[in-house]
C-alpha cells in the first residue's frame, strides 16, 4: 500500500484566533483540527474574553502580542476578528512578521466590519463570491472560498434510523424567514433555532435535528419576500454543507455559488420562489427513492471535496503565495 505524501503544510507554524467552544463555537476547532491534520504546529489564540483574560480585561491584541512574543508564526490566520482593531493588525504584522490573513464568515450581511478590517490583512477569504468587489474597492486582497463540514462531528444516523420529521429547519428566527417557515406549516416541518418556541440546539442534539428530517430544508438569511437583495448575496451558507455530510436530503433556496460544490438535482434540490419550495417539497416528501439517492451523493462529494482540512489547504495555499 503507497503510503500518503507528506503535507507541504508539515511544520508550518500557525496561530488561530478564533472562538473555541465545544457547545456554541465548534467552527474555530473544526479548524484548528483541520489545521493539526495537516502538520501545522498550532497555537490557538482565544478570541473572546473568557477567564481571567475576562477578569483582567486583557484586550485580544495585547494576547495576541504576548502569543506572538512566545511562538513565532508563519502565518496568523483570524476566522472574523471583529475585535480586533485594524490599527493593532497593521501593527502587530509590522512587529512580529508573517502573513497575516482574515476569513470573515459573515458577509453578506455584514459588509461594513468585513470591508473595515479586510486591507489590514496580508489576504482575506470570504465564502460569498458576490462580496468580493466591495473588498477590492475597500482596498482588501480578496478570494473566495467556500465554507466545509466537520465529518468526525457530523456522523450520519444508522441506515435504518427513521426520520422524526417529514421536514426540518435549523436557523435563527427573523422576520424574513419566518414568513418561509410558516408557508410550510401544513407539510410537518419541525424548526429549532434562536428565539424560535423549541430554542437552539448545540452538539449532539444539532446533528440529530439536522439528521431527523425526511428532507433538510435550508433558508438563508434575506430569501424572500421583505429581505434585503443588497444582503443576500450567493454564498453558501454552513448549513449547505453540514445537511450534506450528515447525509439528509437538502432543500436549499438557489444561492448561486452553491452549484460550484453541489450539484443541483444529484446532491441537492434548489428552489426560487416560496412556491416552488413547496412543490419541491411536496415531490421529494413523496419520493423516498429519490430522497435516499440525493442524500448518499451529497454526502459522498462533501466528504470527498468539502471538509474544512479541503478549505485549509486551500487557504494556506493561496494565502503562501
Amino acid at each position: 500500500m503507497t503510503a500518503a505524501p507528506p503535507s507541504p503544510f508539515a511544520g508550518l507554524r500557525v496561530v488561530l484566533v478564533a472562538a473555541f467552544n465545544r457547545r456554541y463555537h465548534r467552527s474555530g476547532l473544526s479548524l484548528a483540527a483541520a489545521l493539526r491534520s495537516l502538520g501545522c504546529e498550532l497555537r490557538p489564540c482565544e478570541e473572546r474574553l473568557r477567564g481571567w483574560n475576562s477578569l483582567f480585561r486583557r484586550r485580544l491584541g495585547d494576547r495576541l502580542a504576548a502569543r506572538l512574543r512566545r511562538h513565532p508564526a508563519d502565518v496568523v490566520l483570524v476566522f472574523k476578528g471583529a475585535q480586533l482593531d485594524p490599527a493593532v493588525v497593521v501593527d502587530l504584522r509590522r512587529r512580529f512578521g508573517g502573513r497575516w490573513v482574515n476569513w470573515f464568515p459573515d458577509d453578506p450581511h455584514d459588509h461594513e466590519t468585513s470591508t473595515r478590517l479586510a486591507p489590514a490583512y496580508d489576504c482575506c477569504f470570504t465564502h460569498d463570491s458576490s462580496s468580493l468587489p466591495r473588498y477590492r474597492s475597500a482596498g482588501g486582497r480578496p478570494h473566495y472560498l467556500a465554507f466545509g463540514c466537520d465529518p468526525e462531528y457530523l456522523r450520519s444516523p444508522p441506515a435504518a434510523s427513521p426520520a422524526t420529521a417529514p421536514l426540518g429547519f435549523v436557523g435563527s428566527r427573523d422576520p424574513v424567514r419566518e414568513r418561509v417557515v410558516h408557508a410550510l406549516d401544513d407539510l410537518g416541518l419541525v424548526v429549532w433555532g434562536p428565539r424560535w418556541p423549541r430554542g437552539a440546539v448545540y452538539g449532539a442534539a444539532f446533528v440529530r435535528a439536522l439528521a431527523g428530517a425526511a428532507v433538510g430544508v435550508n433558508i438563508h438569511q434575506h430569501f424572500g419576500p421583505g429581505g434585503d437583495p443588497t444582503r443576500y448575496g450567493t454564498g453558501a451558507n454552513m448549513r449547505v454543507f453540514e445537511l450534506a455530510a450528515v447525509g439528509t436530503p437538502q432543500l436549499s433556496d438557489a444561492k448561486a455559488d452553491i452549484a460550484r460544490h453541489l450539484t443541483p438535482g444529484r446532491e441537492v434540490v434548489l428552489y426560487r420562489s416560496i412556491a416552488e419550495l413547496r412543490a419541491r417539497a411536496h415531490e421529494l416528501l413523496a419520493d423516498e427513492p429519490t430522497r435516499r439517492s440525493l442524500a448518499a451523493a451529497a454526502r459522498e462529494r462533501a466528504l470527498r471535496e468539502h471538509t474544512w482540512r479541503h478549505r485549509l489547504e486551500e487557504l494556506l495555499t493561496v494565502a503562501l503565495r
